[in-house]
């Protein structure tokens, strides 16, 4: 079983989840190698079309204009950043790995610019972006403060910065998955392959996040990634346990004003989907937050 594990729980309740030990130092090298290296994961990721990145998409340039400059952090591919170009945006693209970024389209179109870095330490000056944004990436990297610090460093005074990402801490899974795992016995590894291991996480998920909802200050939880399987996809390759109120508490925290996004539109699916994140935010299965950088002197980061 590989949930969040015991070792990690343990850390979370004593305020110690930001240190790197050895053994997680080694680990994180090895995830780096991963992404670098792994064919199977760029497959993985290159069988996500458009319509997967929609509704981020959507989010993005509904907080742009066509003369900002948007920053798309841990693009994996490149699609997302491609398909904020598409909406006449001006977008560069980063990721640590060059692998994943030589998949650029030969179709004759006009690409994106794409940059290899790591997100840890952003090749941009301060306040250089008016956007910053990042799909299903932030569960992938650790420390996280460290690199939430630097995407706000490169966003503008006034800028925004829009984070969309899994809840891996819901409470909600095993209840979204109860049919699939009554009627077709069909689990969710790595975080639970049998109604025991569903039940745990449901204990252990419950507890942190009323944890997380009582606190003032974010409590970033580890996880051990299993990169035997991560070629699938599934957050196997996953490193931090998300949860939107971790990095809300963060982002407020550097005098940002922060809350849940979703498409401006006024169609009933928008309006049901900004319903839901104002209500369950904190504990729905996804989330998308925008956090603003408004102009005024802020708490230390």
């Amino acid at each position: 079983m590989l949930l969040c594990s015991r070792v990690s729980m343990a850390e979370s309740e004593d305020h110690r989840t930001g240190g790197v030990t050895d053994a997680r130092s080694a680990s994180l090298v090895e995830l780096g190698e991963y992404y670098k290296s792994s064919e199977g994961y760029r497959a993985h990721l290159e069988a996500k079309g458009p319509a997967y990145f929609e509704h981020f998409v959507g989010v993005v340039c509904g907080y742009s204009n066509p003369s900002d400059r948007i920053l798309d952090v841990g693009c994996g591919t490149g699609e997302s950043t491609r398909n904020i170009l598409q909406r006449n945006r001006k977008v560069v693209g980063t990721d640590l790995s060059t692998l994943f970024l030589r998949g650029e389209k030969a179709d004759g179109s006009v690409q994106p610019q794409y940059v290899t870095s790591d997100a840890s330490h952003l090749p941009f000056a301060d306040n250089s972006f008016d956007v910053v944004c990042a799909m299903e990436f932030i569960e992938h990297v650790w420390p996280v403060e460290t690199v939430l610090t630097e995407m706000y460093r490169v966003v503008r005074p006034s800028g925004r910065i829009v984070i969309m990402s899994p809840n891996l801490l819901s409470p909600l899974w095993p209840i979204r998955d109860l049919v699939a795992m009554v009627f077709q016995r069909r689990f969710r590894p790595p975080f639970y392959n049998s109604y025991r291991e569903a039940a745990m996480f449901f204990r252990q998920a419950c507890r942190l996040s009323l944890q997380k909802m009582l606190s003032h200050e974010p409590q970033f939880v580890p996880r051990e990634p299993n990169l035997a399987c991560a070629d699938s996809g599934g957050d196997f390759d996953s490193v931090y346990a998300s949860h939107a109120r971790d990095l809300m508490l963060f982002f407020e925290k550097a005098g940002c004003e922060v809350d849940f996004a979703a498409v401006q539109s006024t169609s009933f699916r928008s309006w049901l989907r900004k319903s839901i994140a104002r209500g369950f935010g904190s504990l729905w299965t996804s989330f998308v937050i925008e956090a603003s950088k408004v102009k005024r002197p802020s708490k230390s980061l």
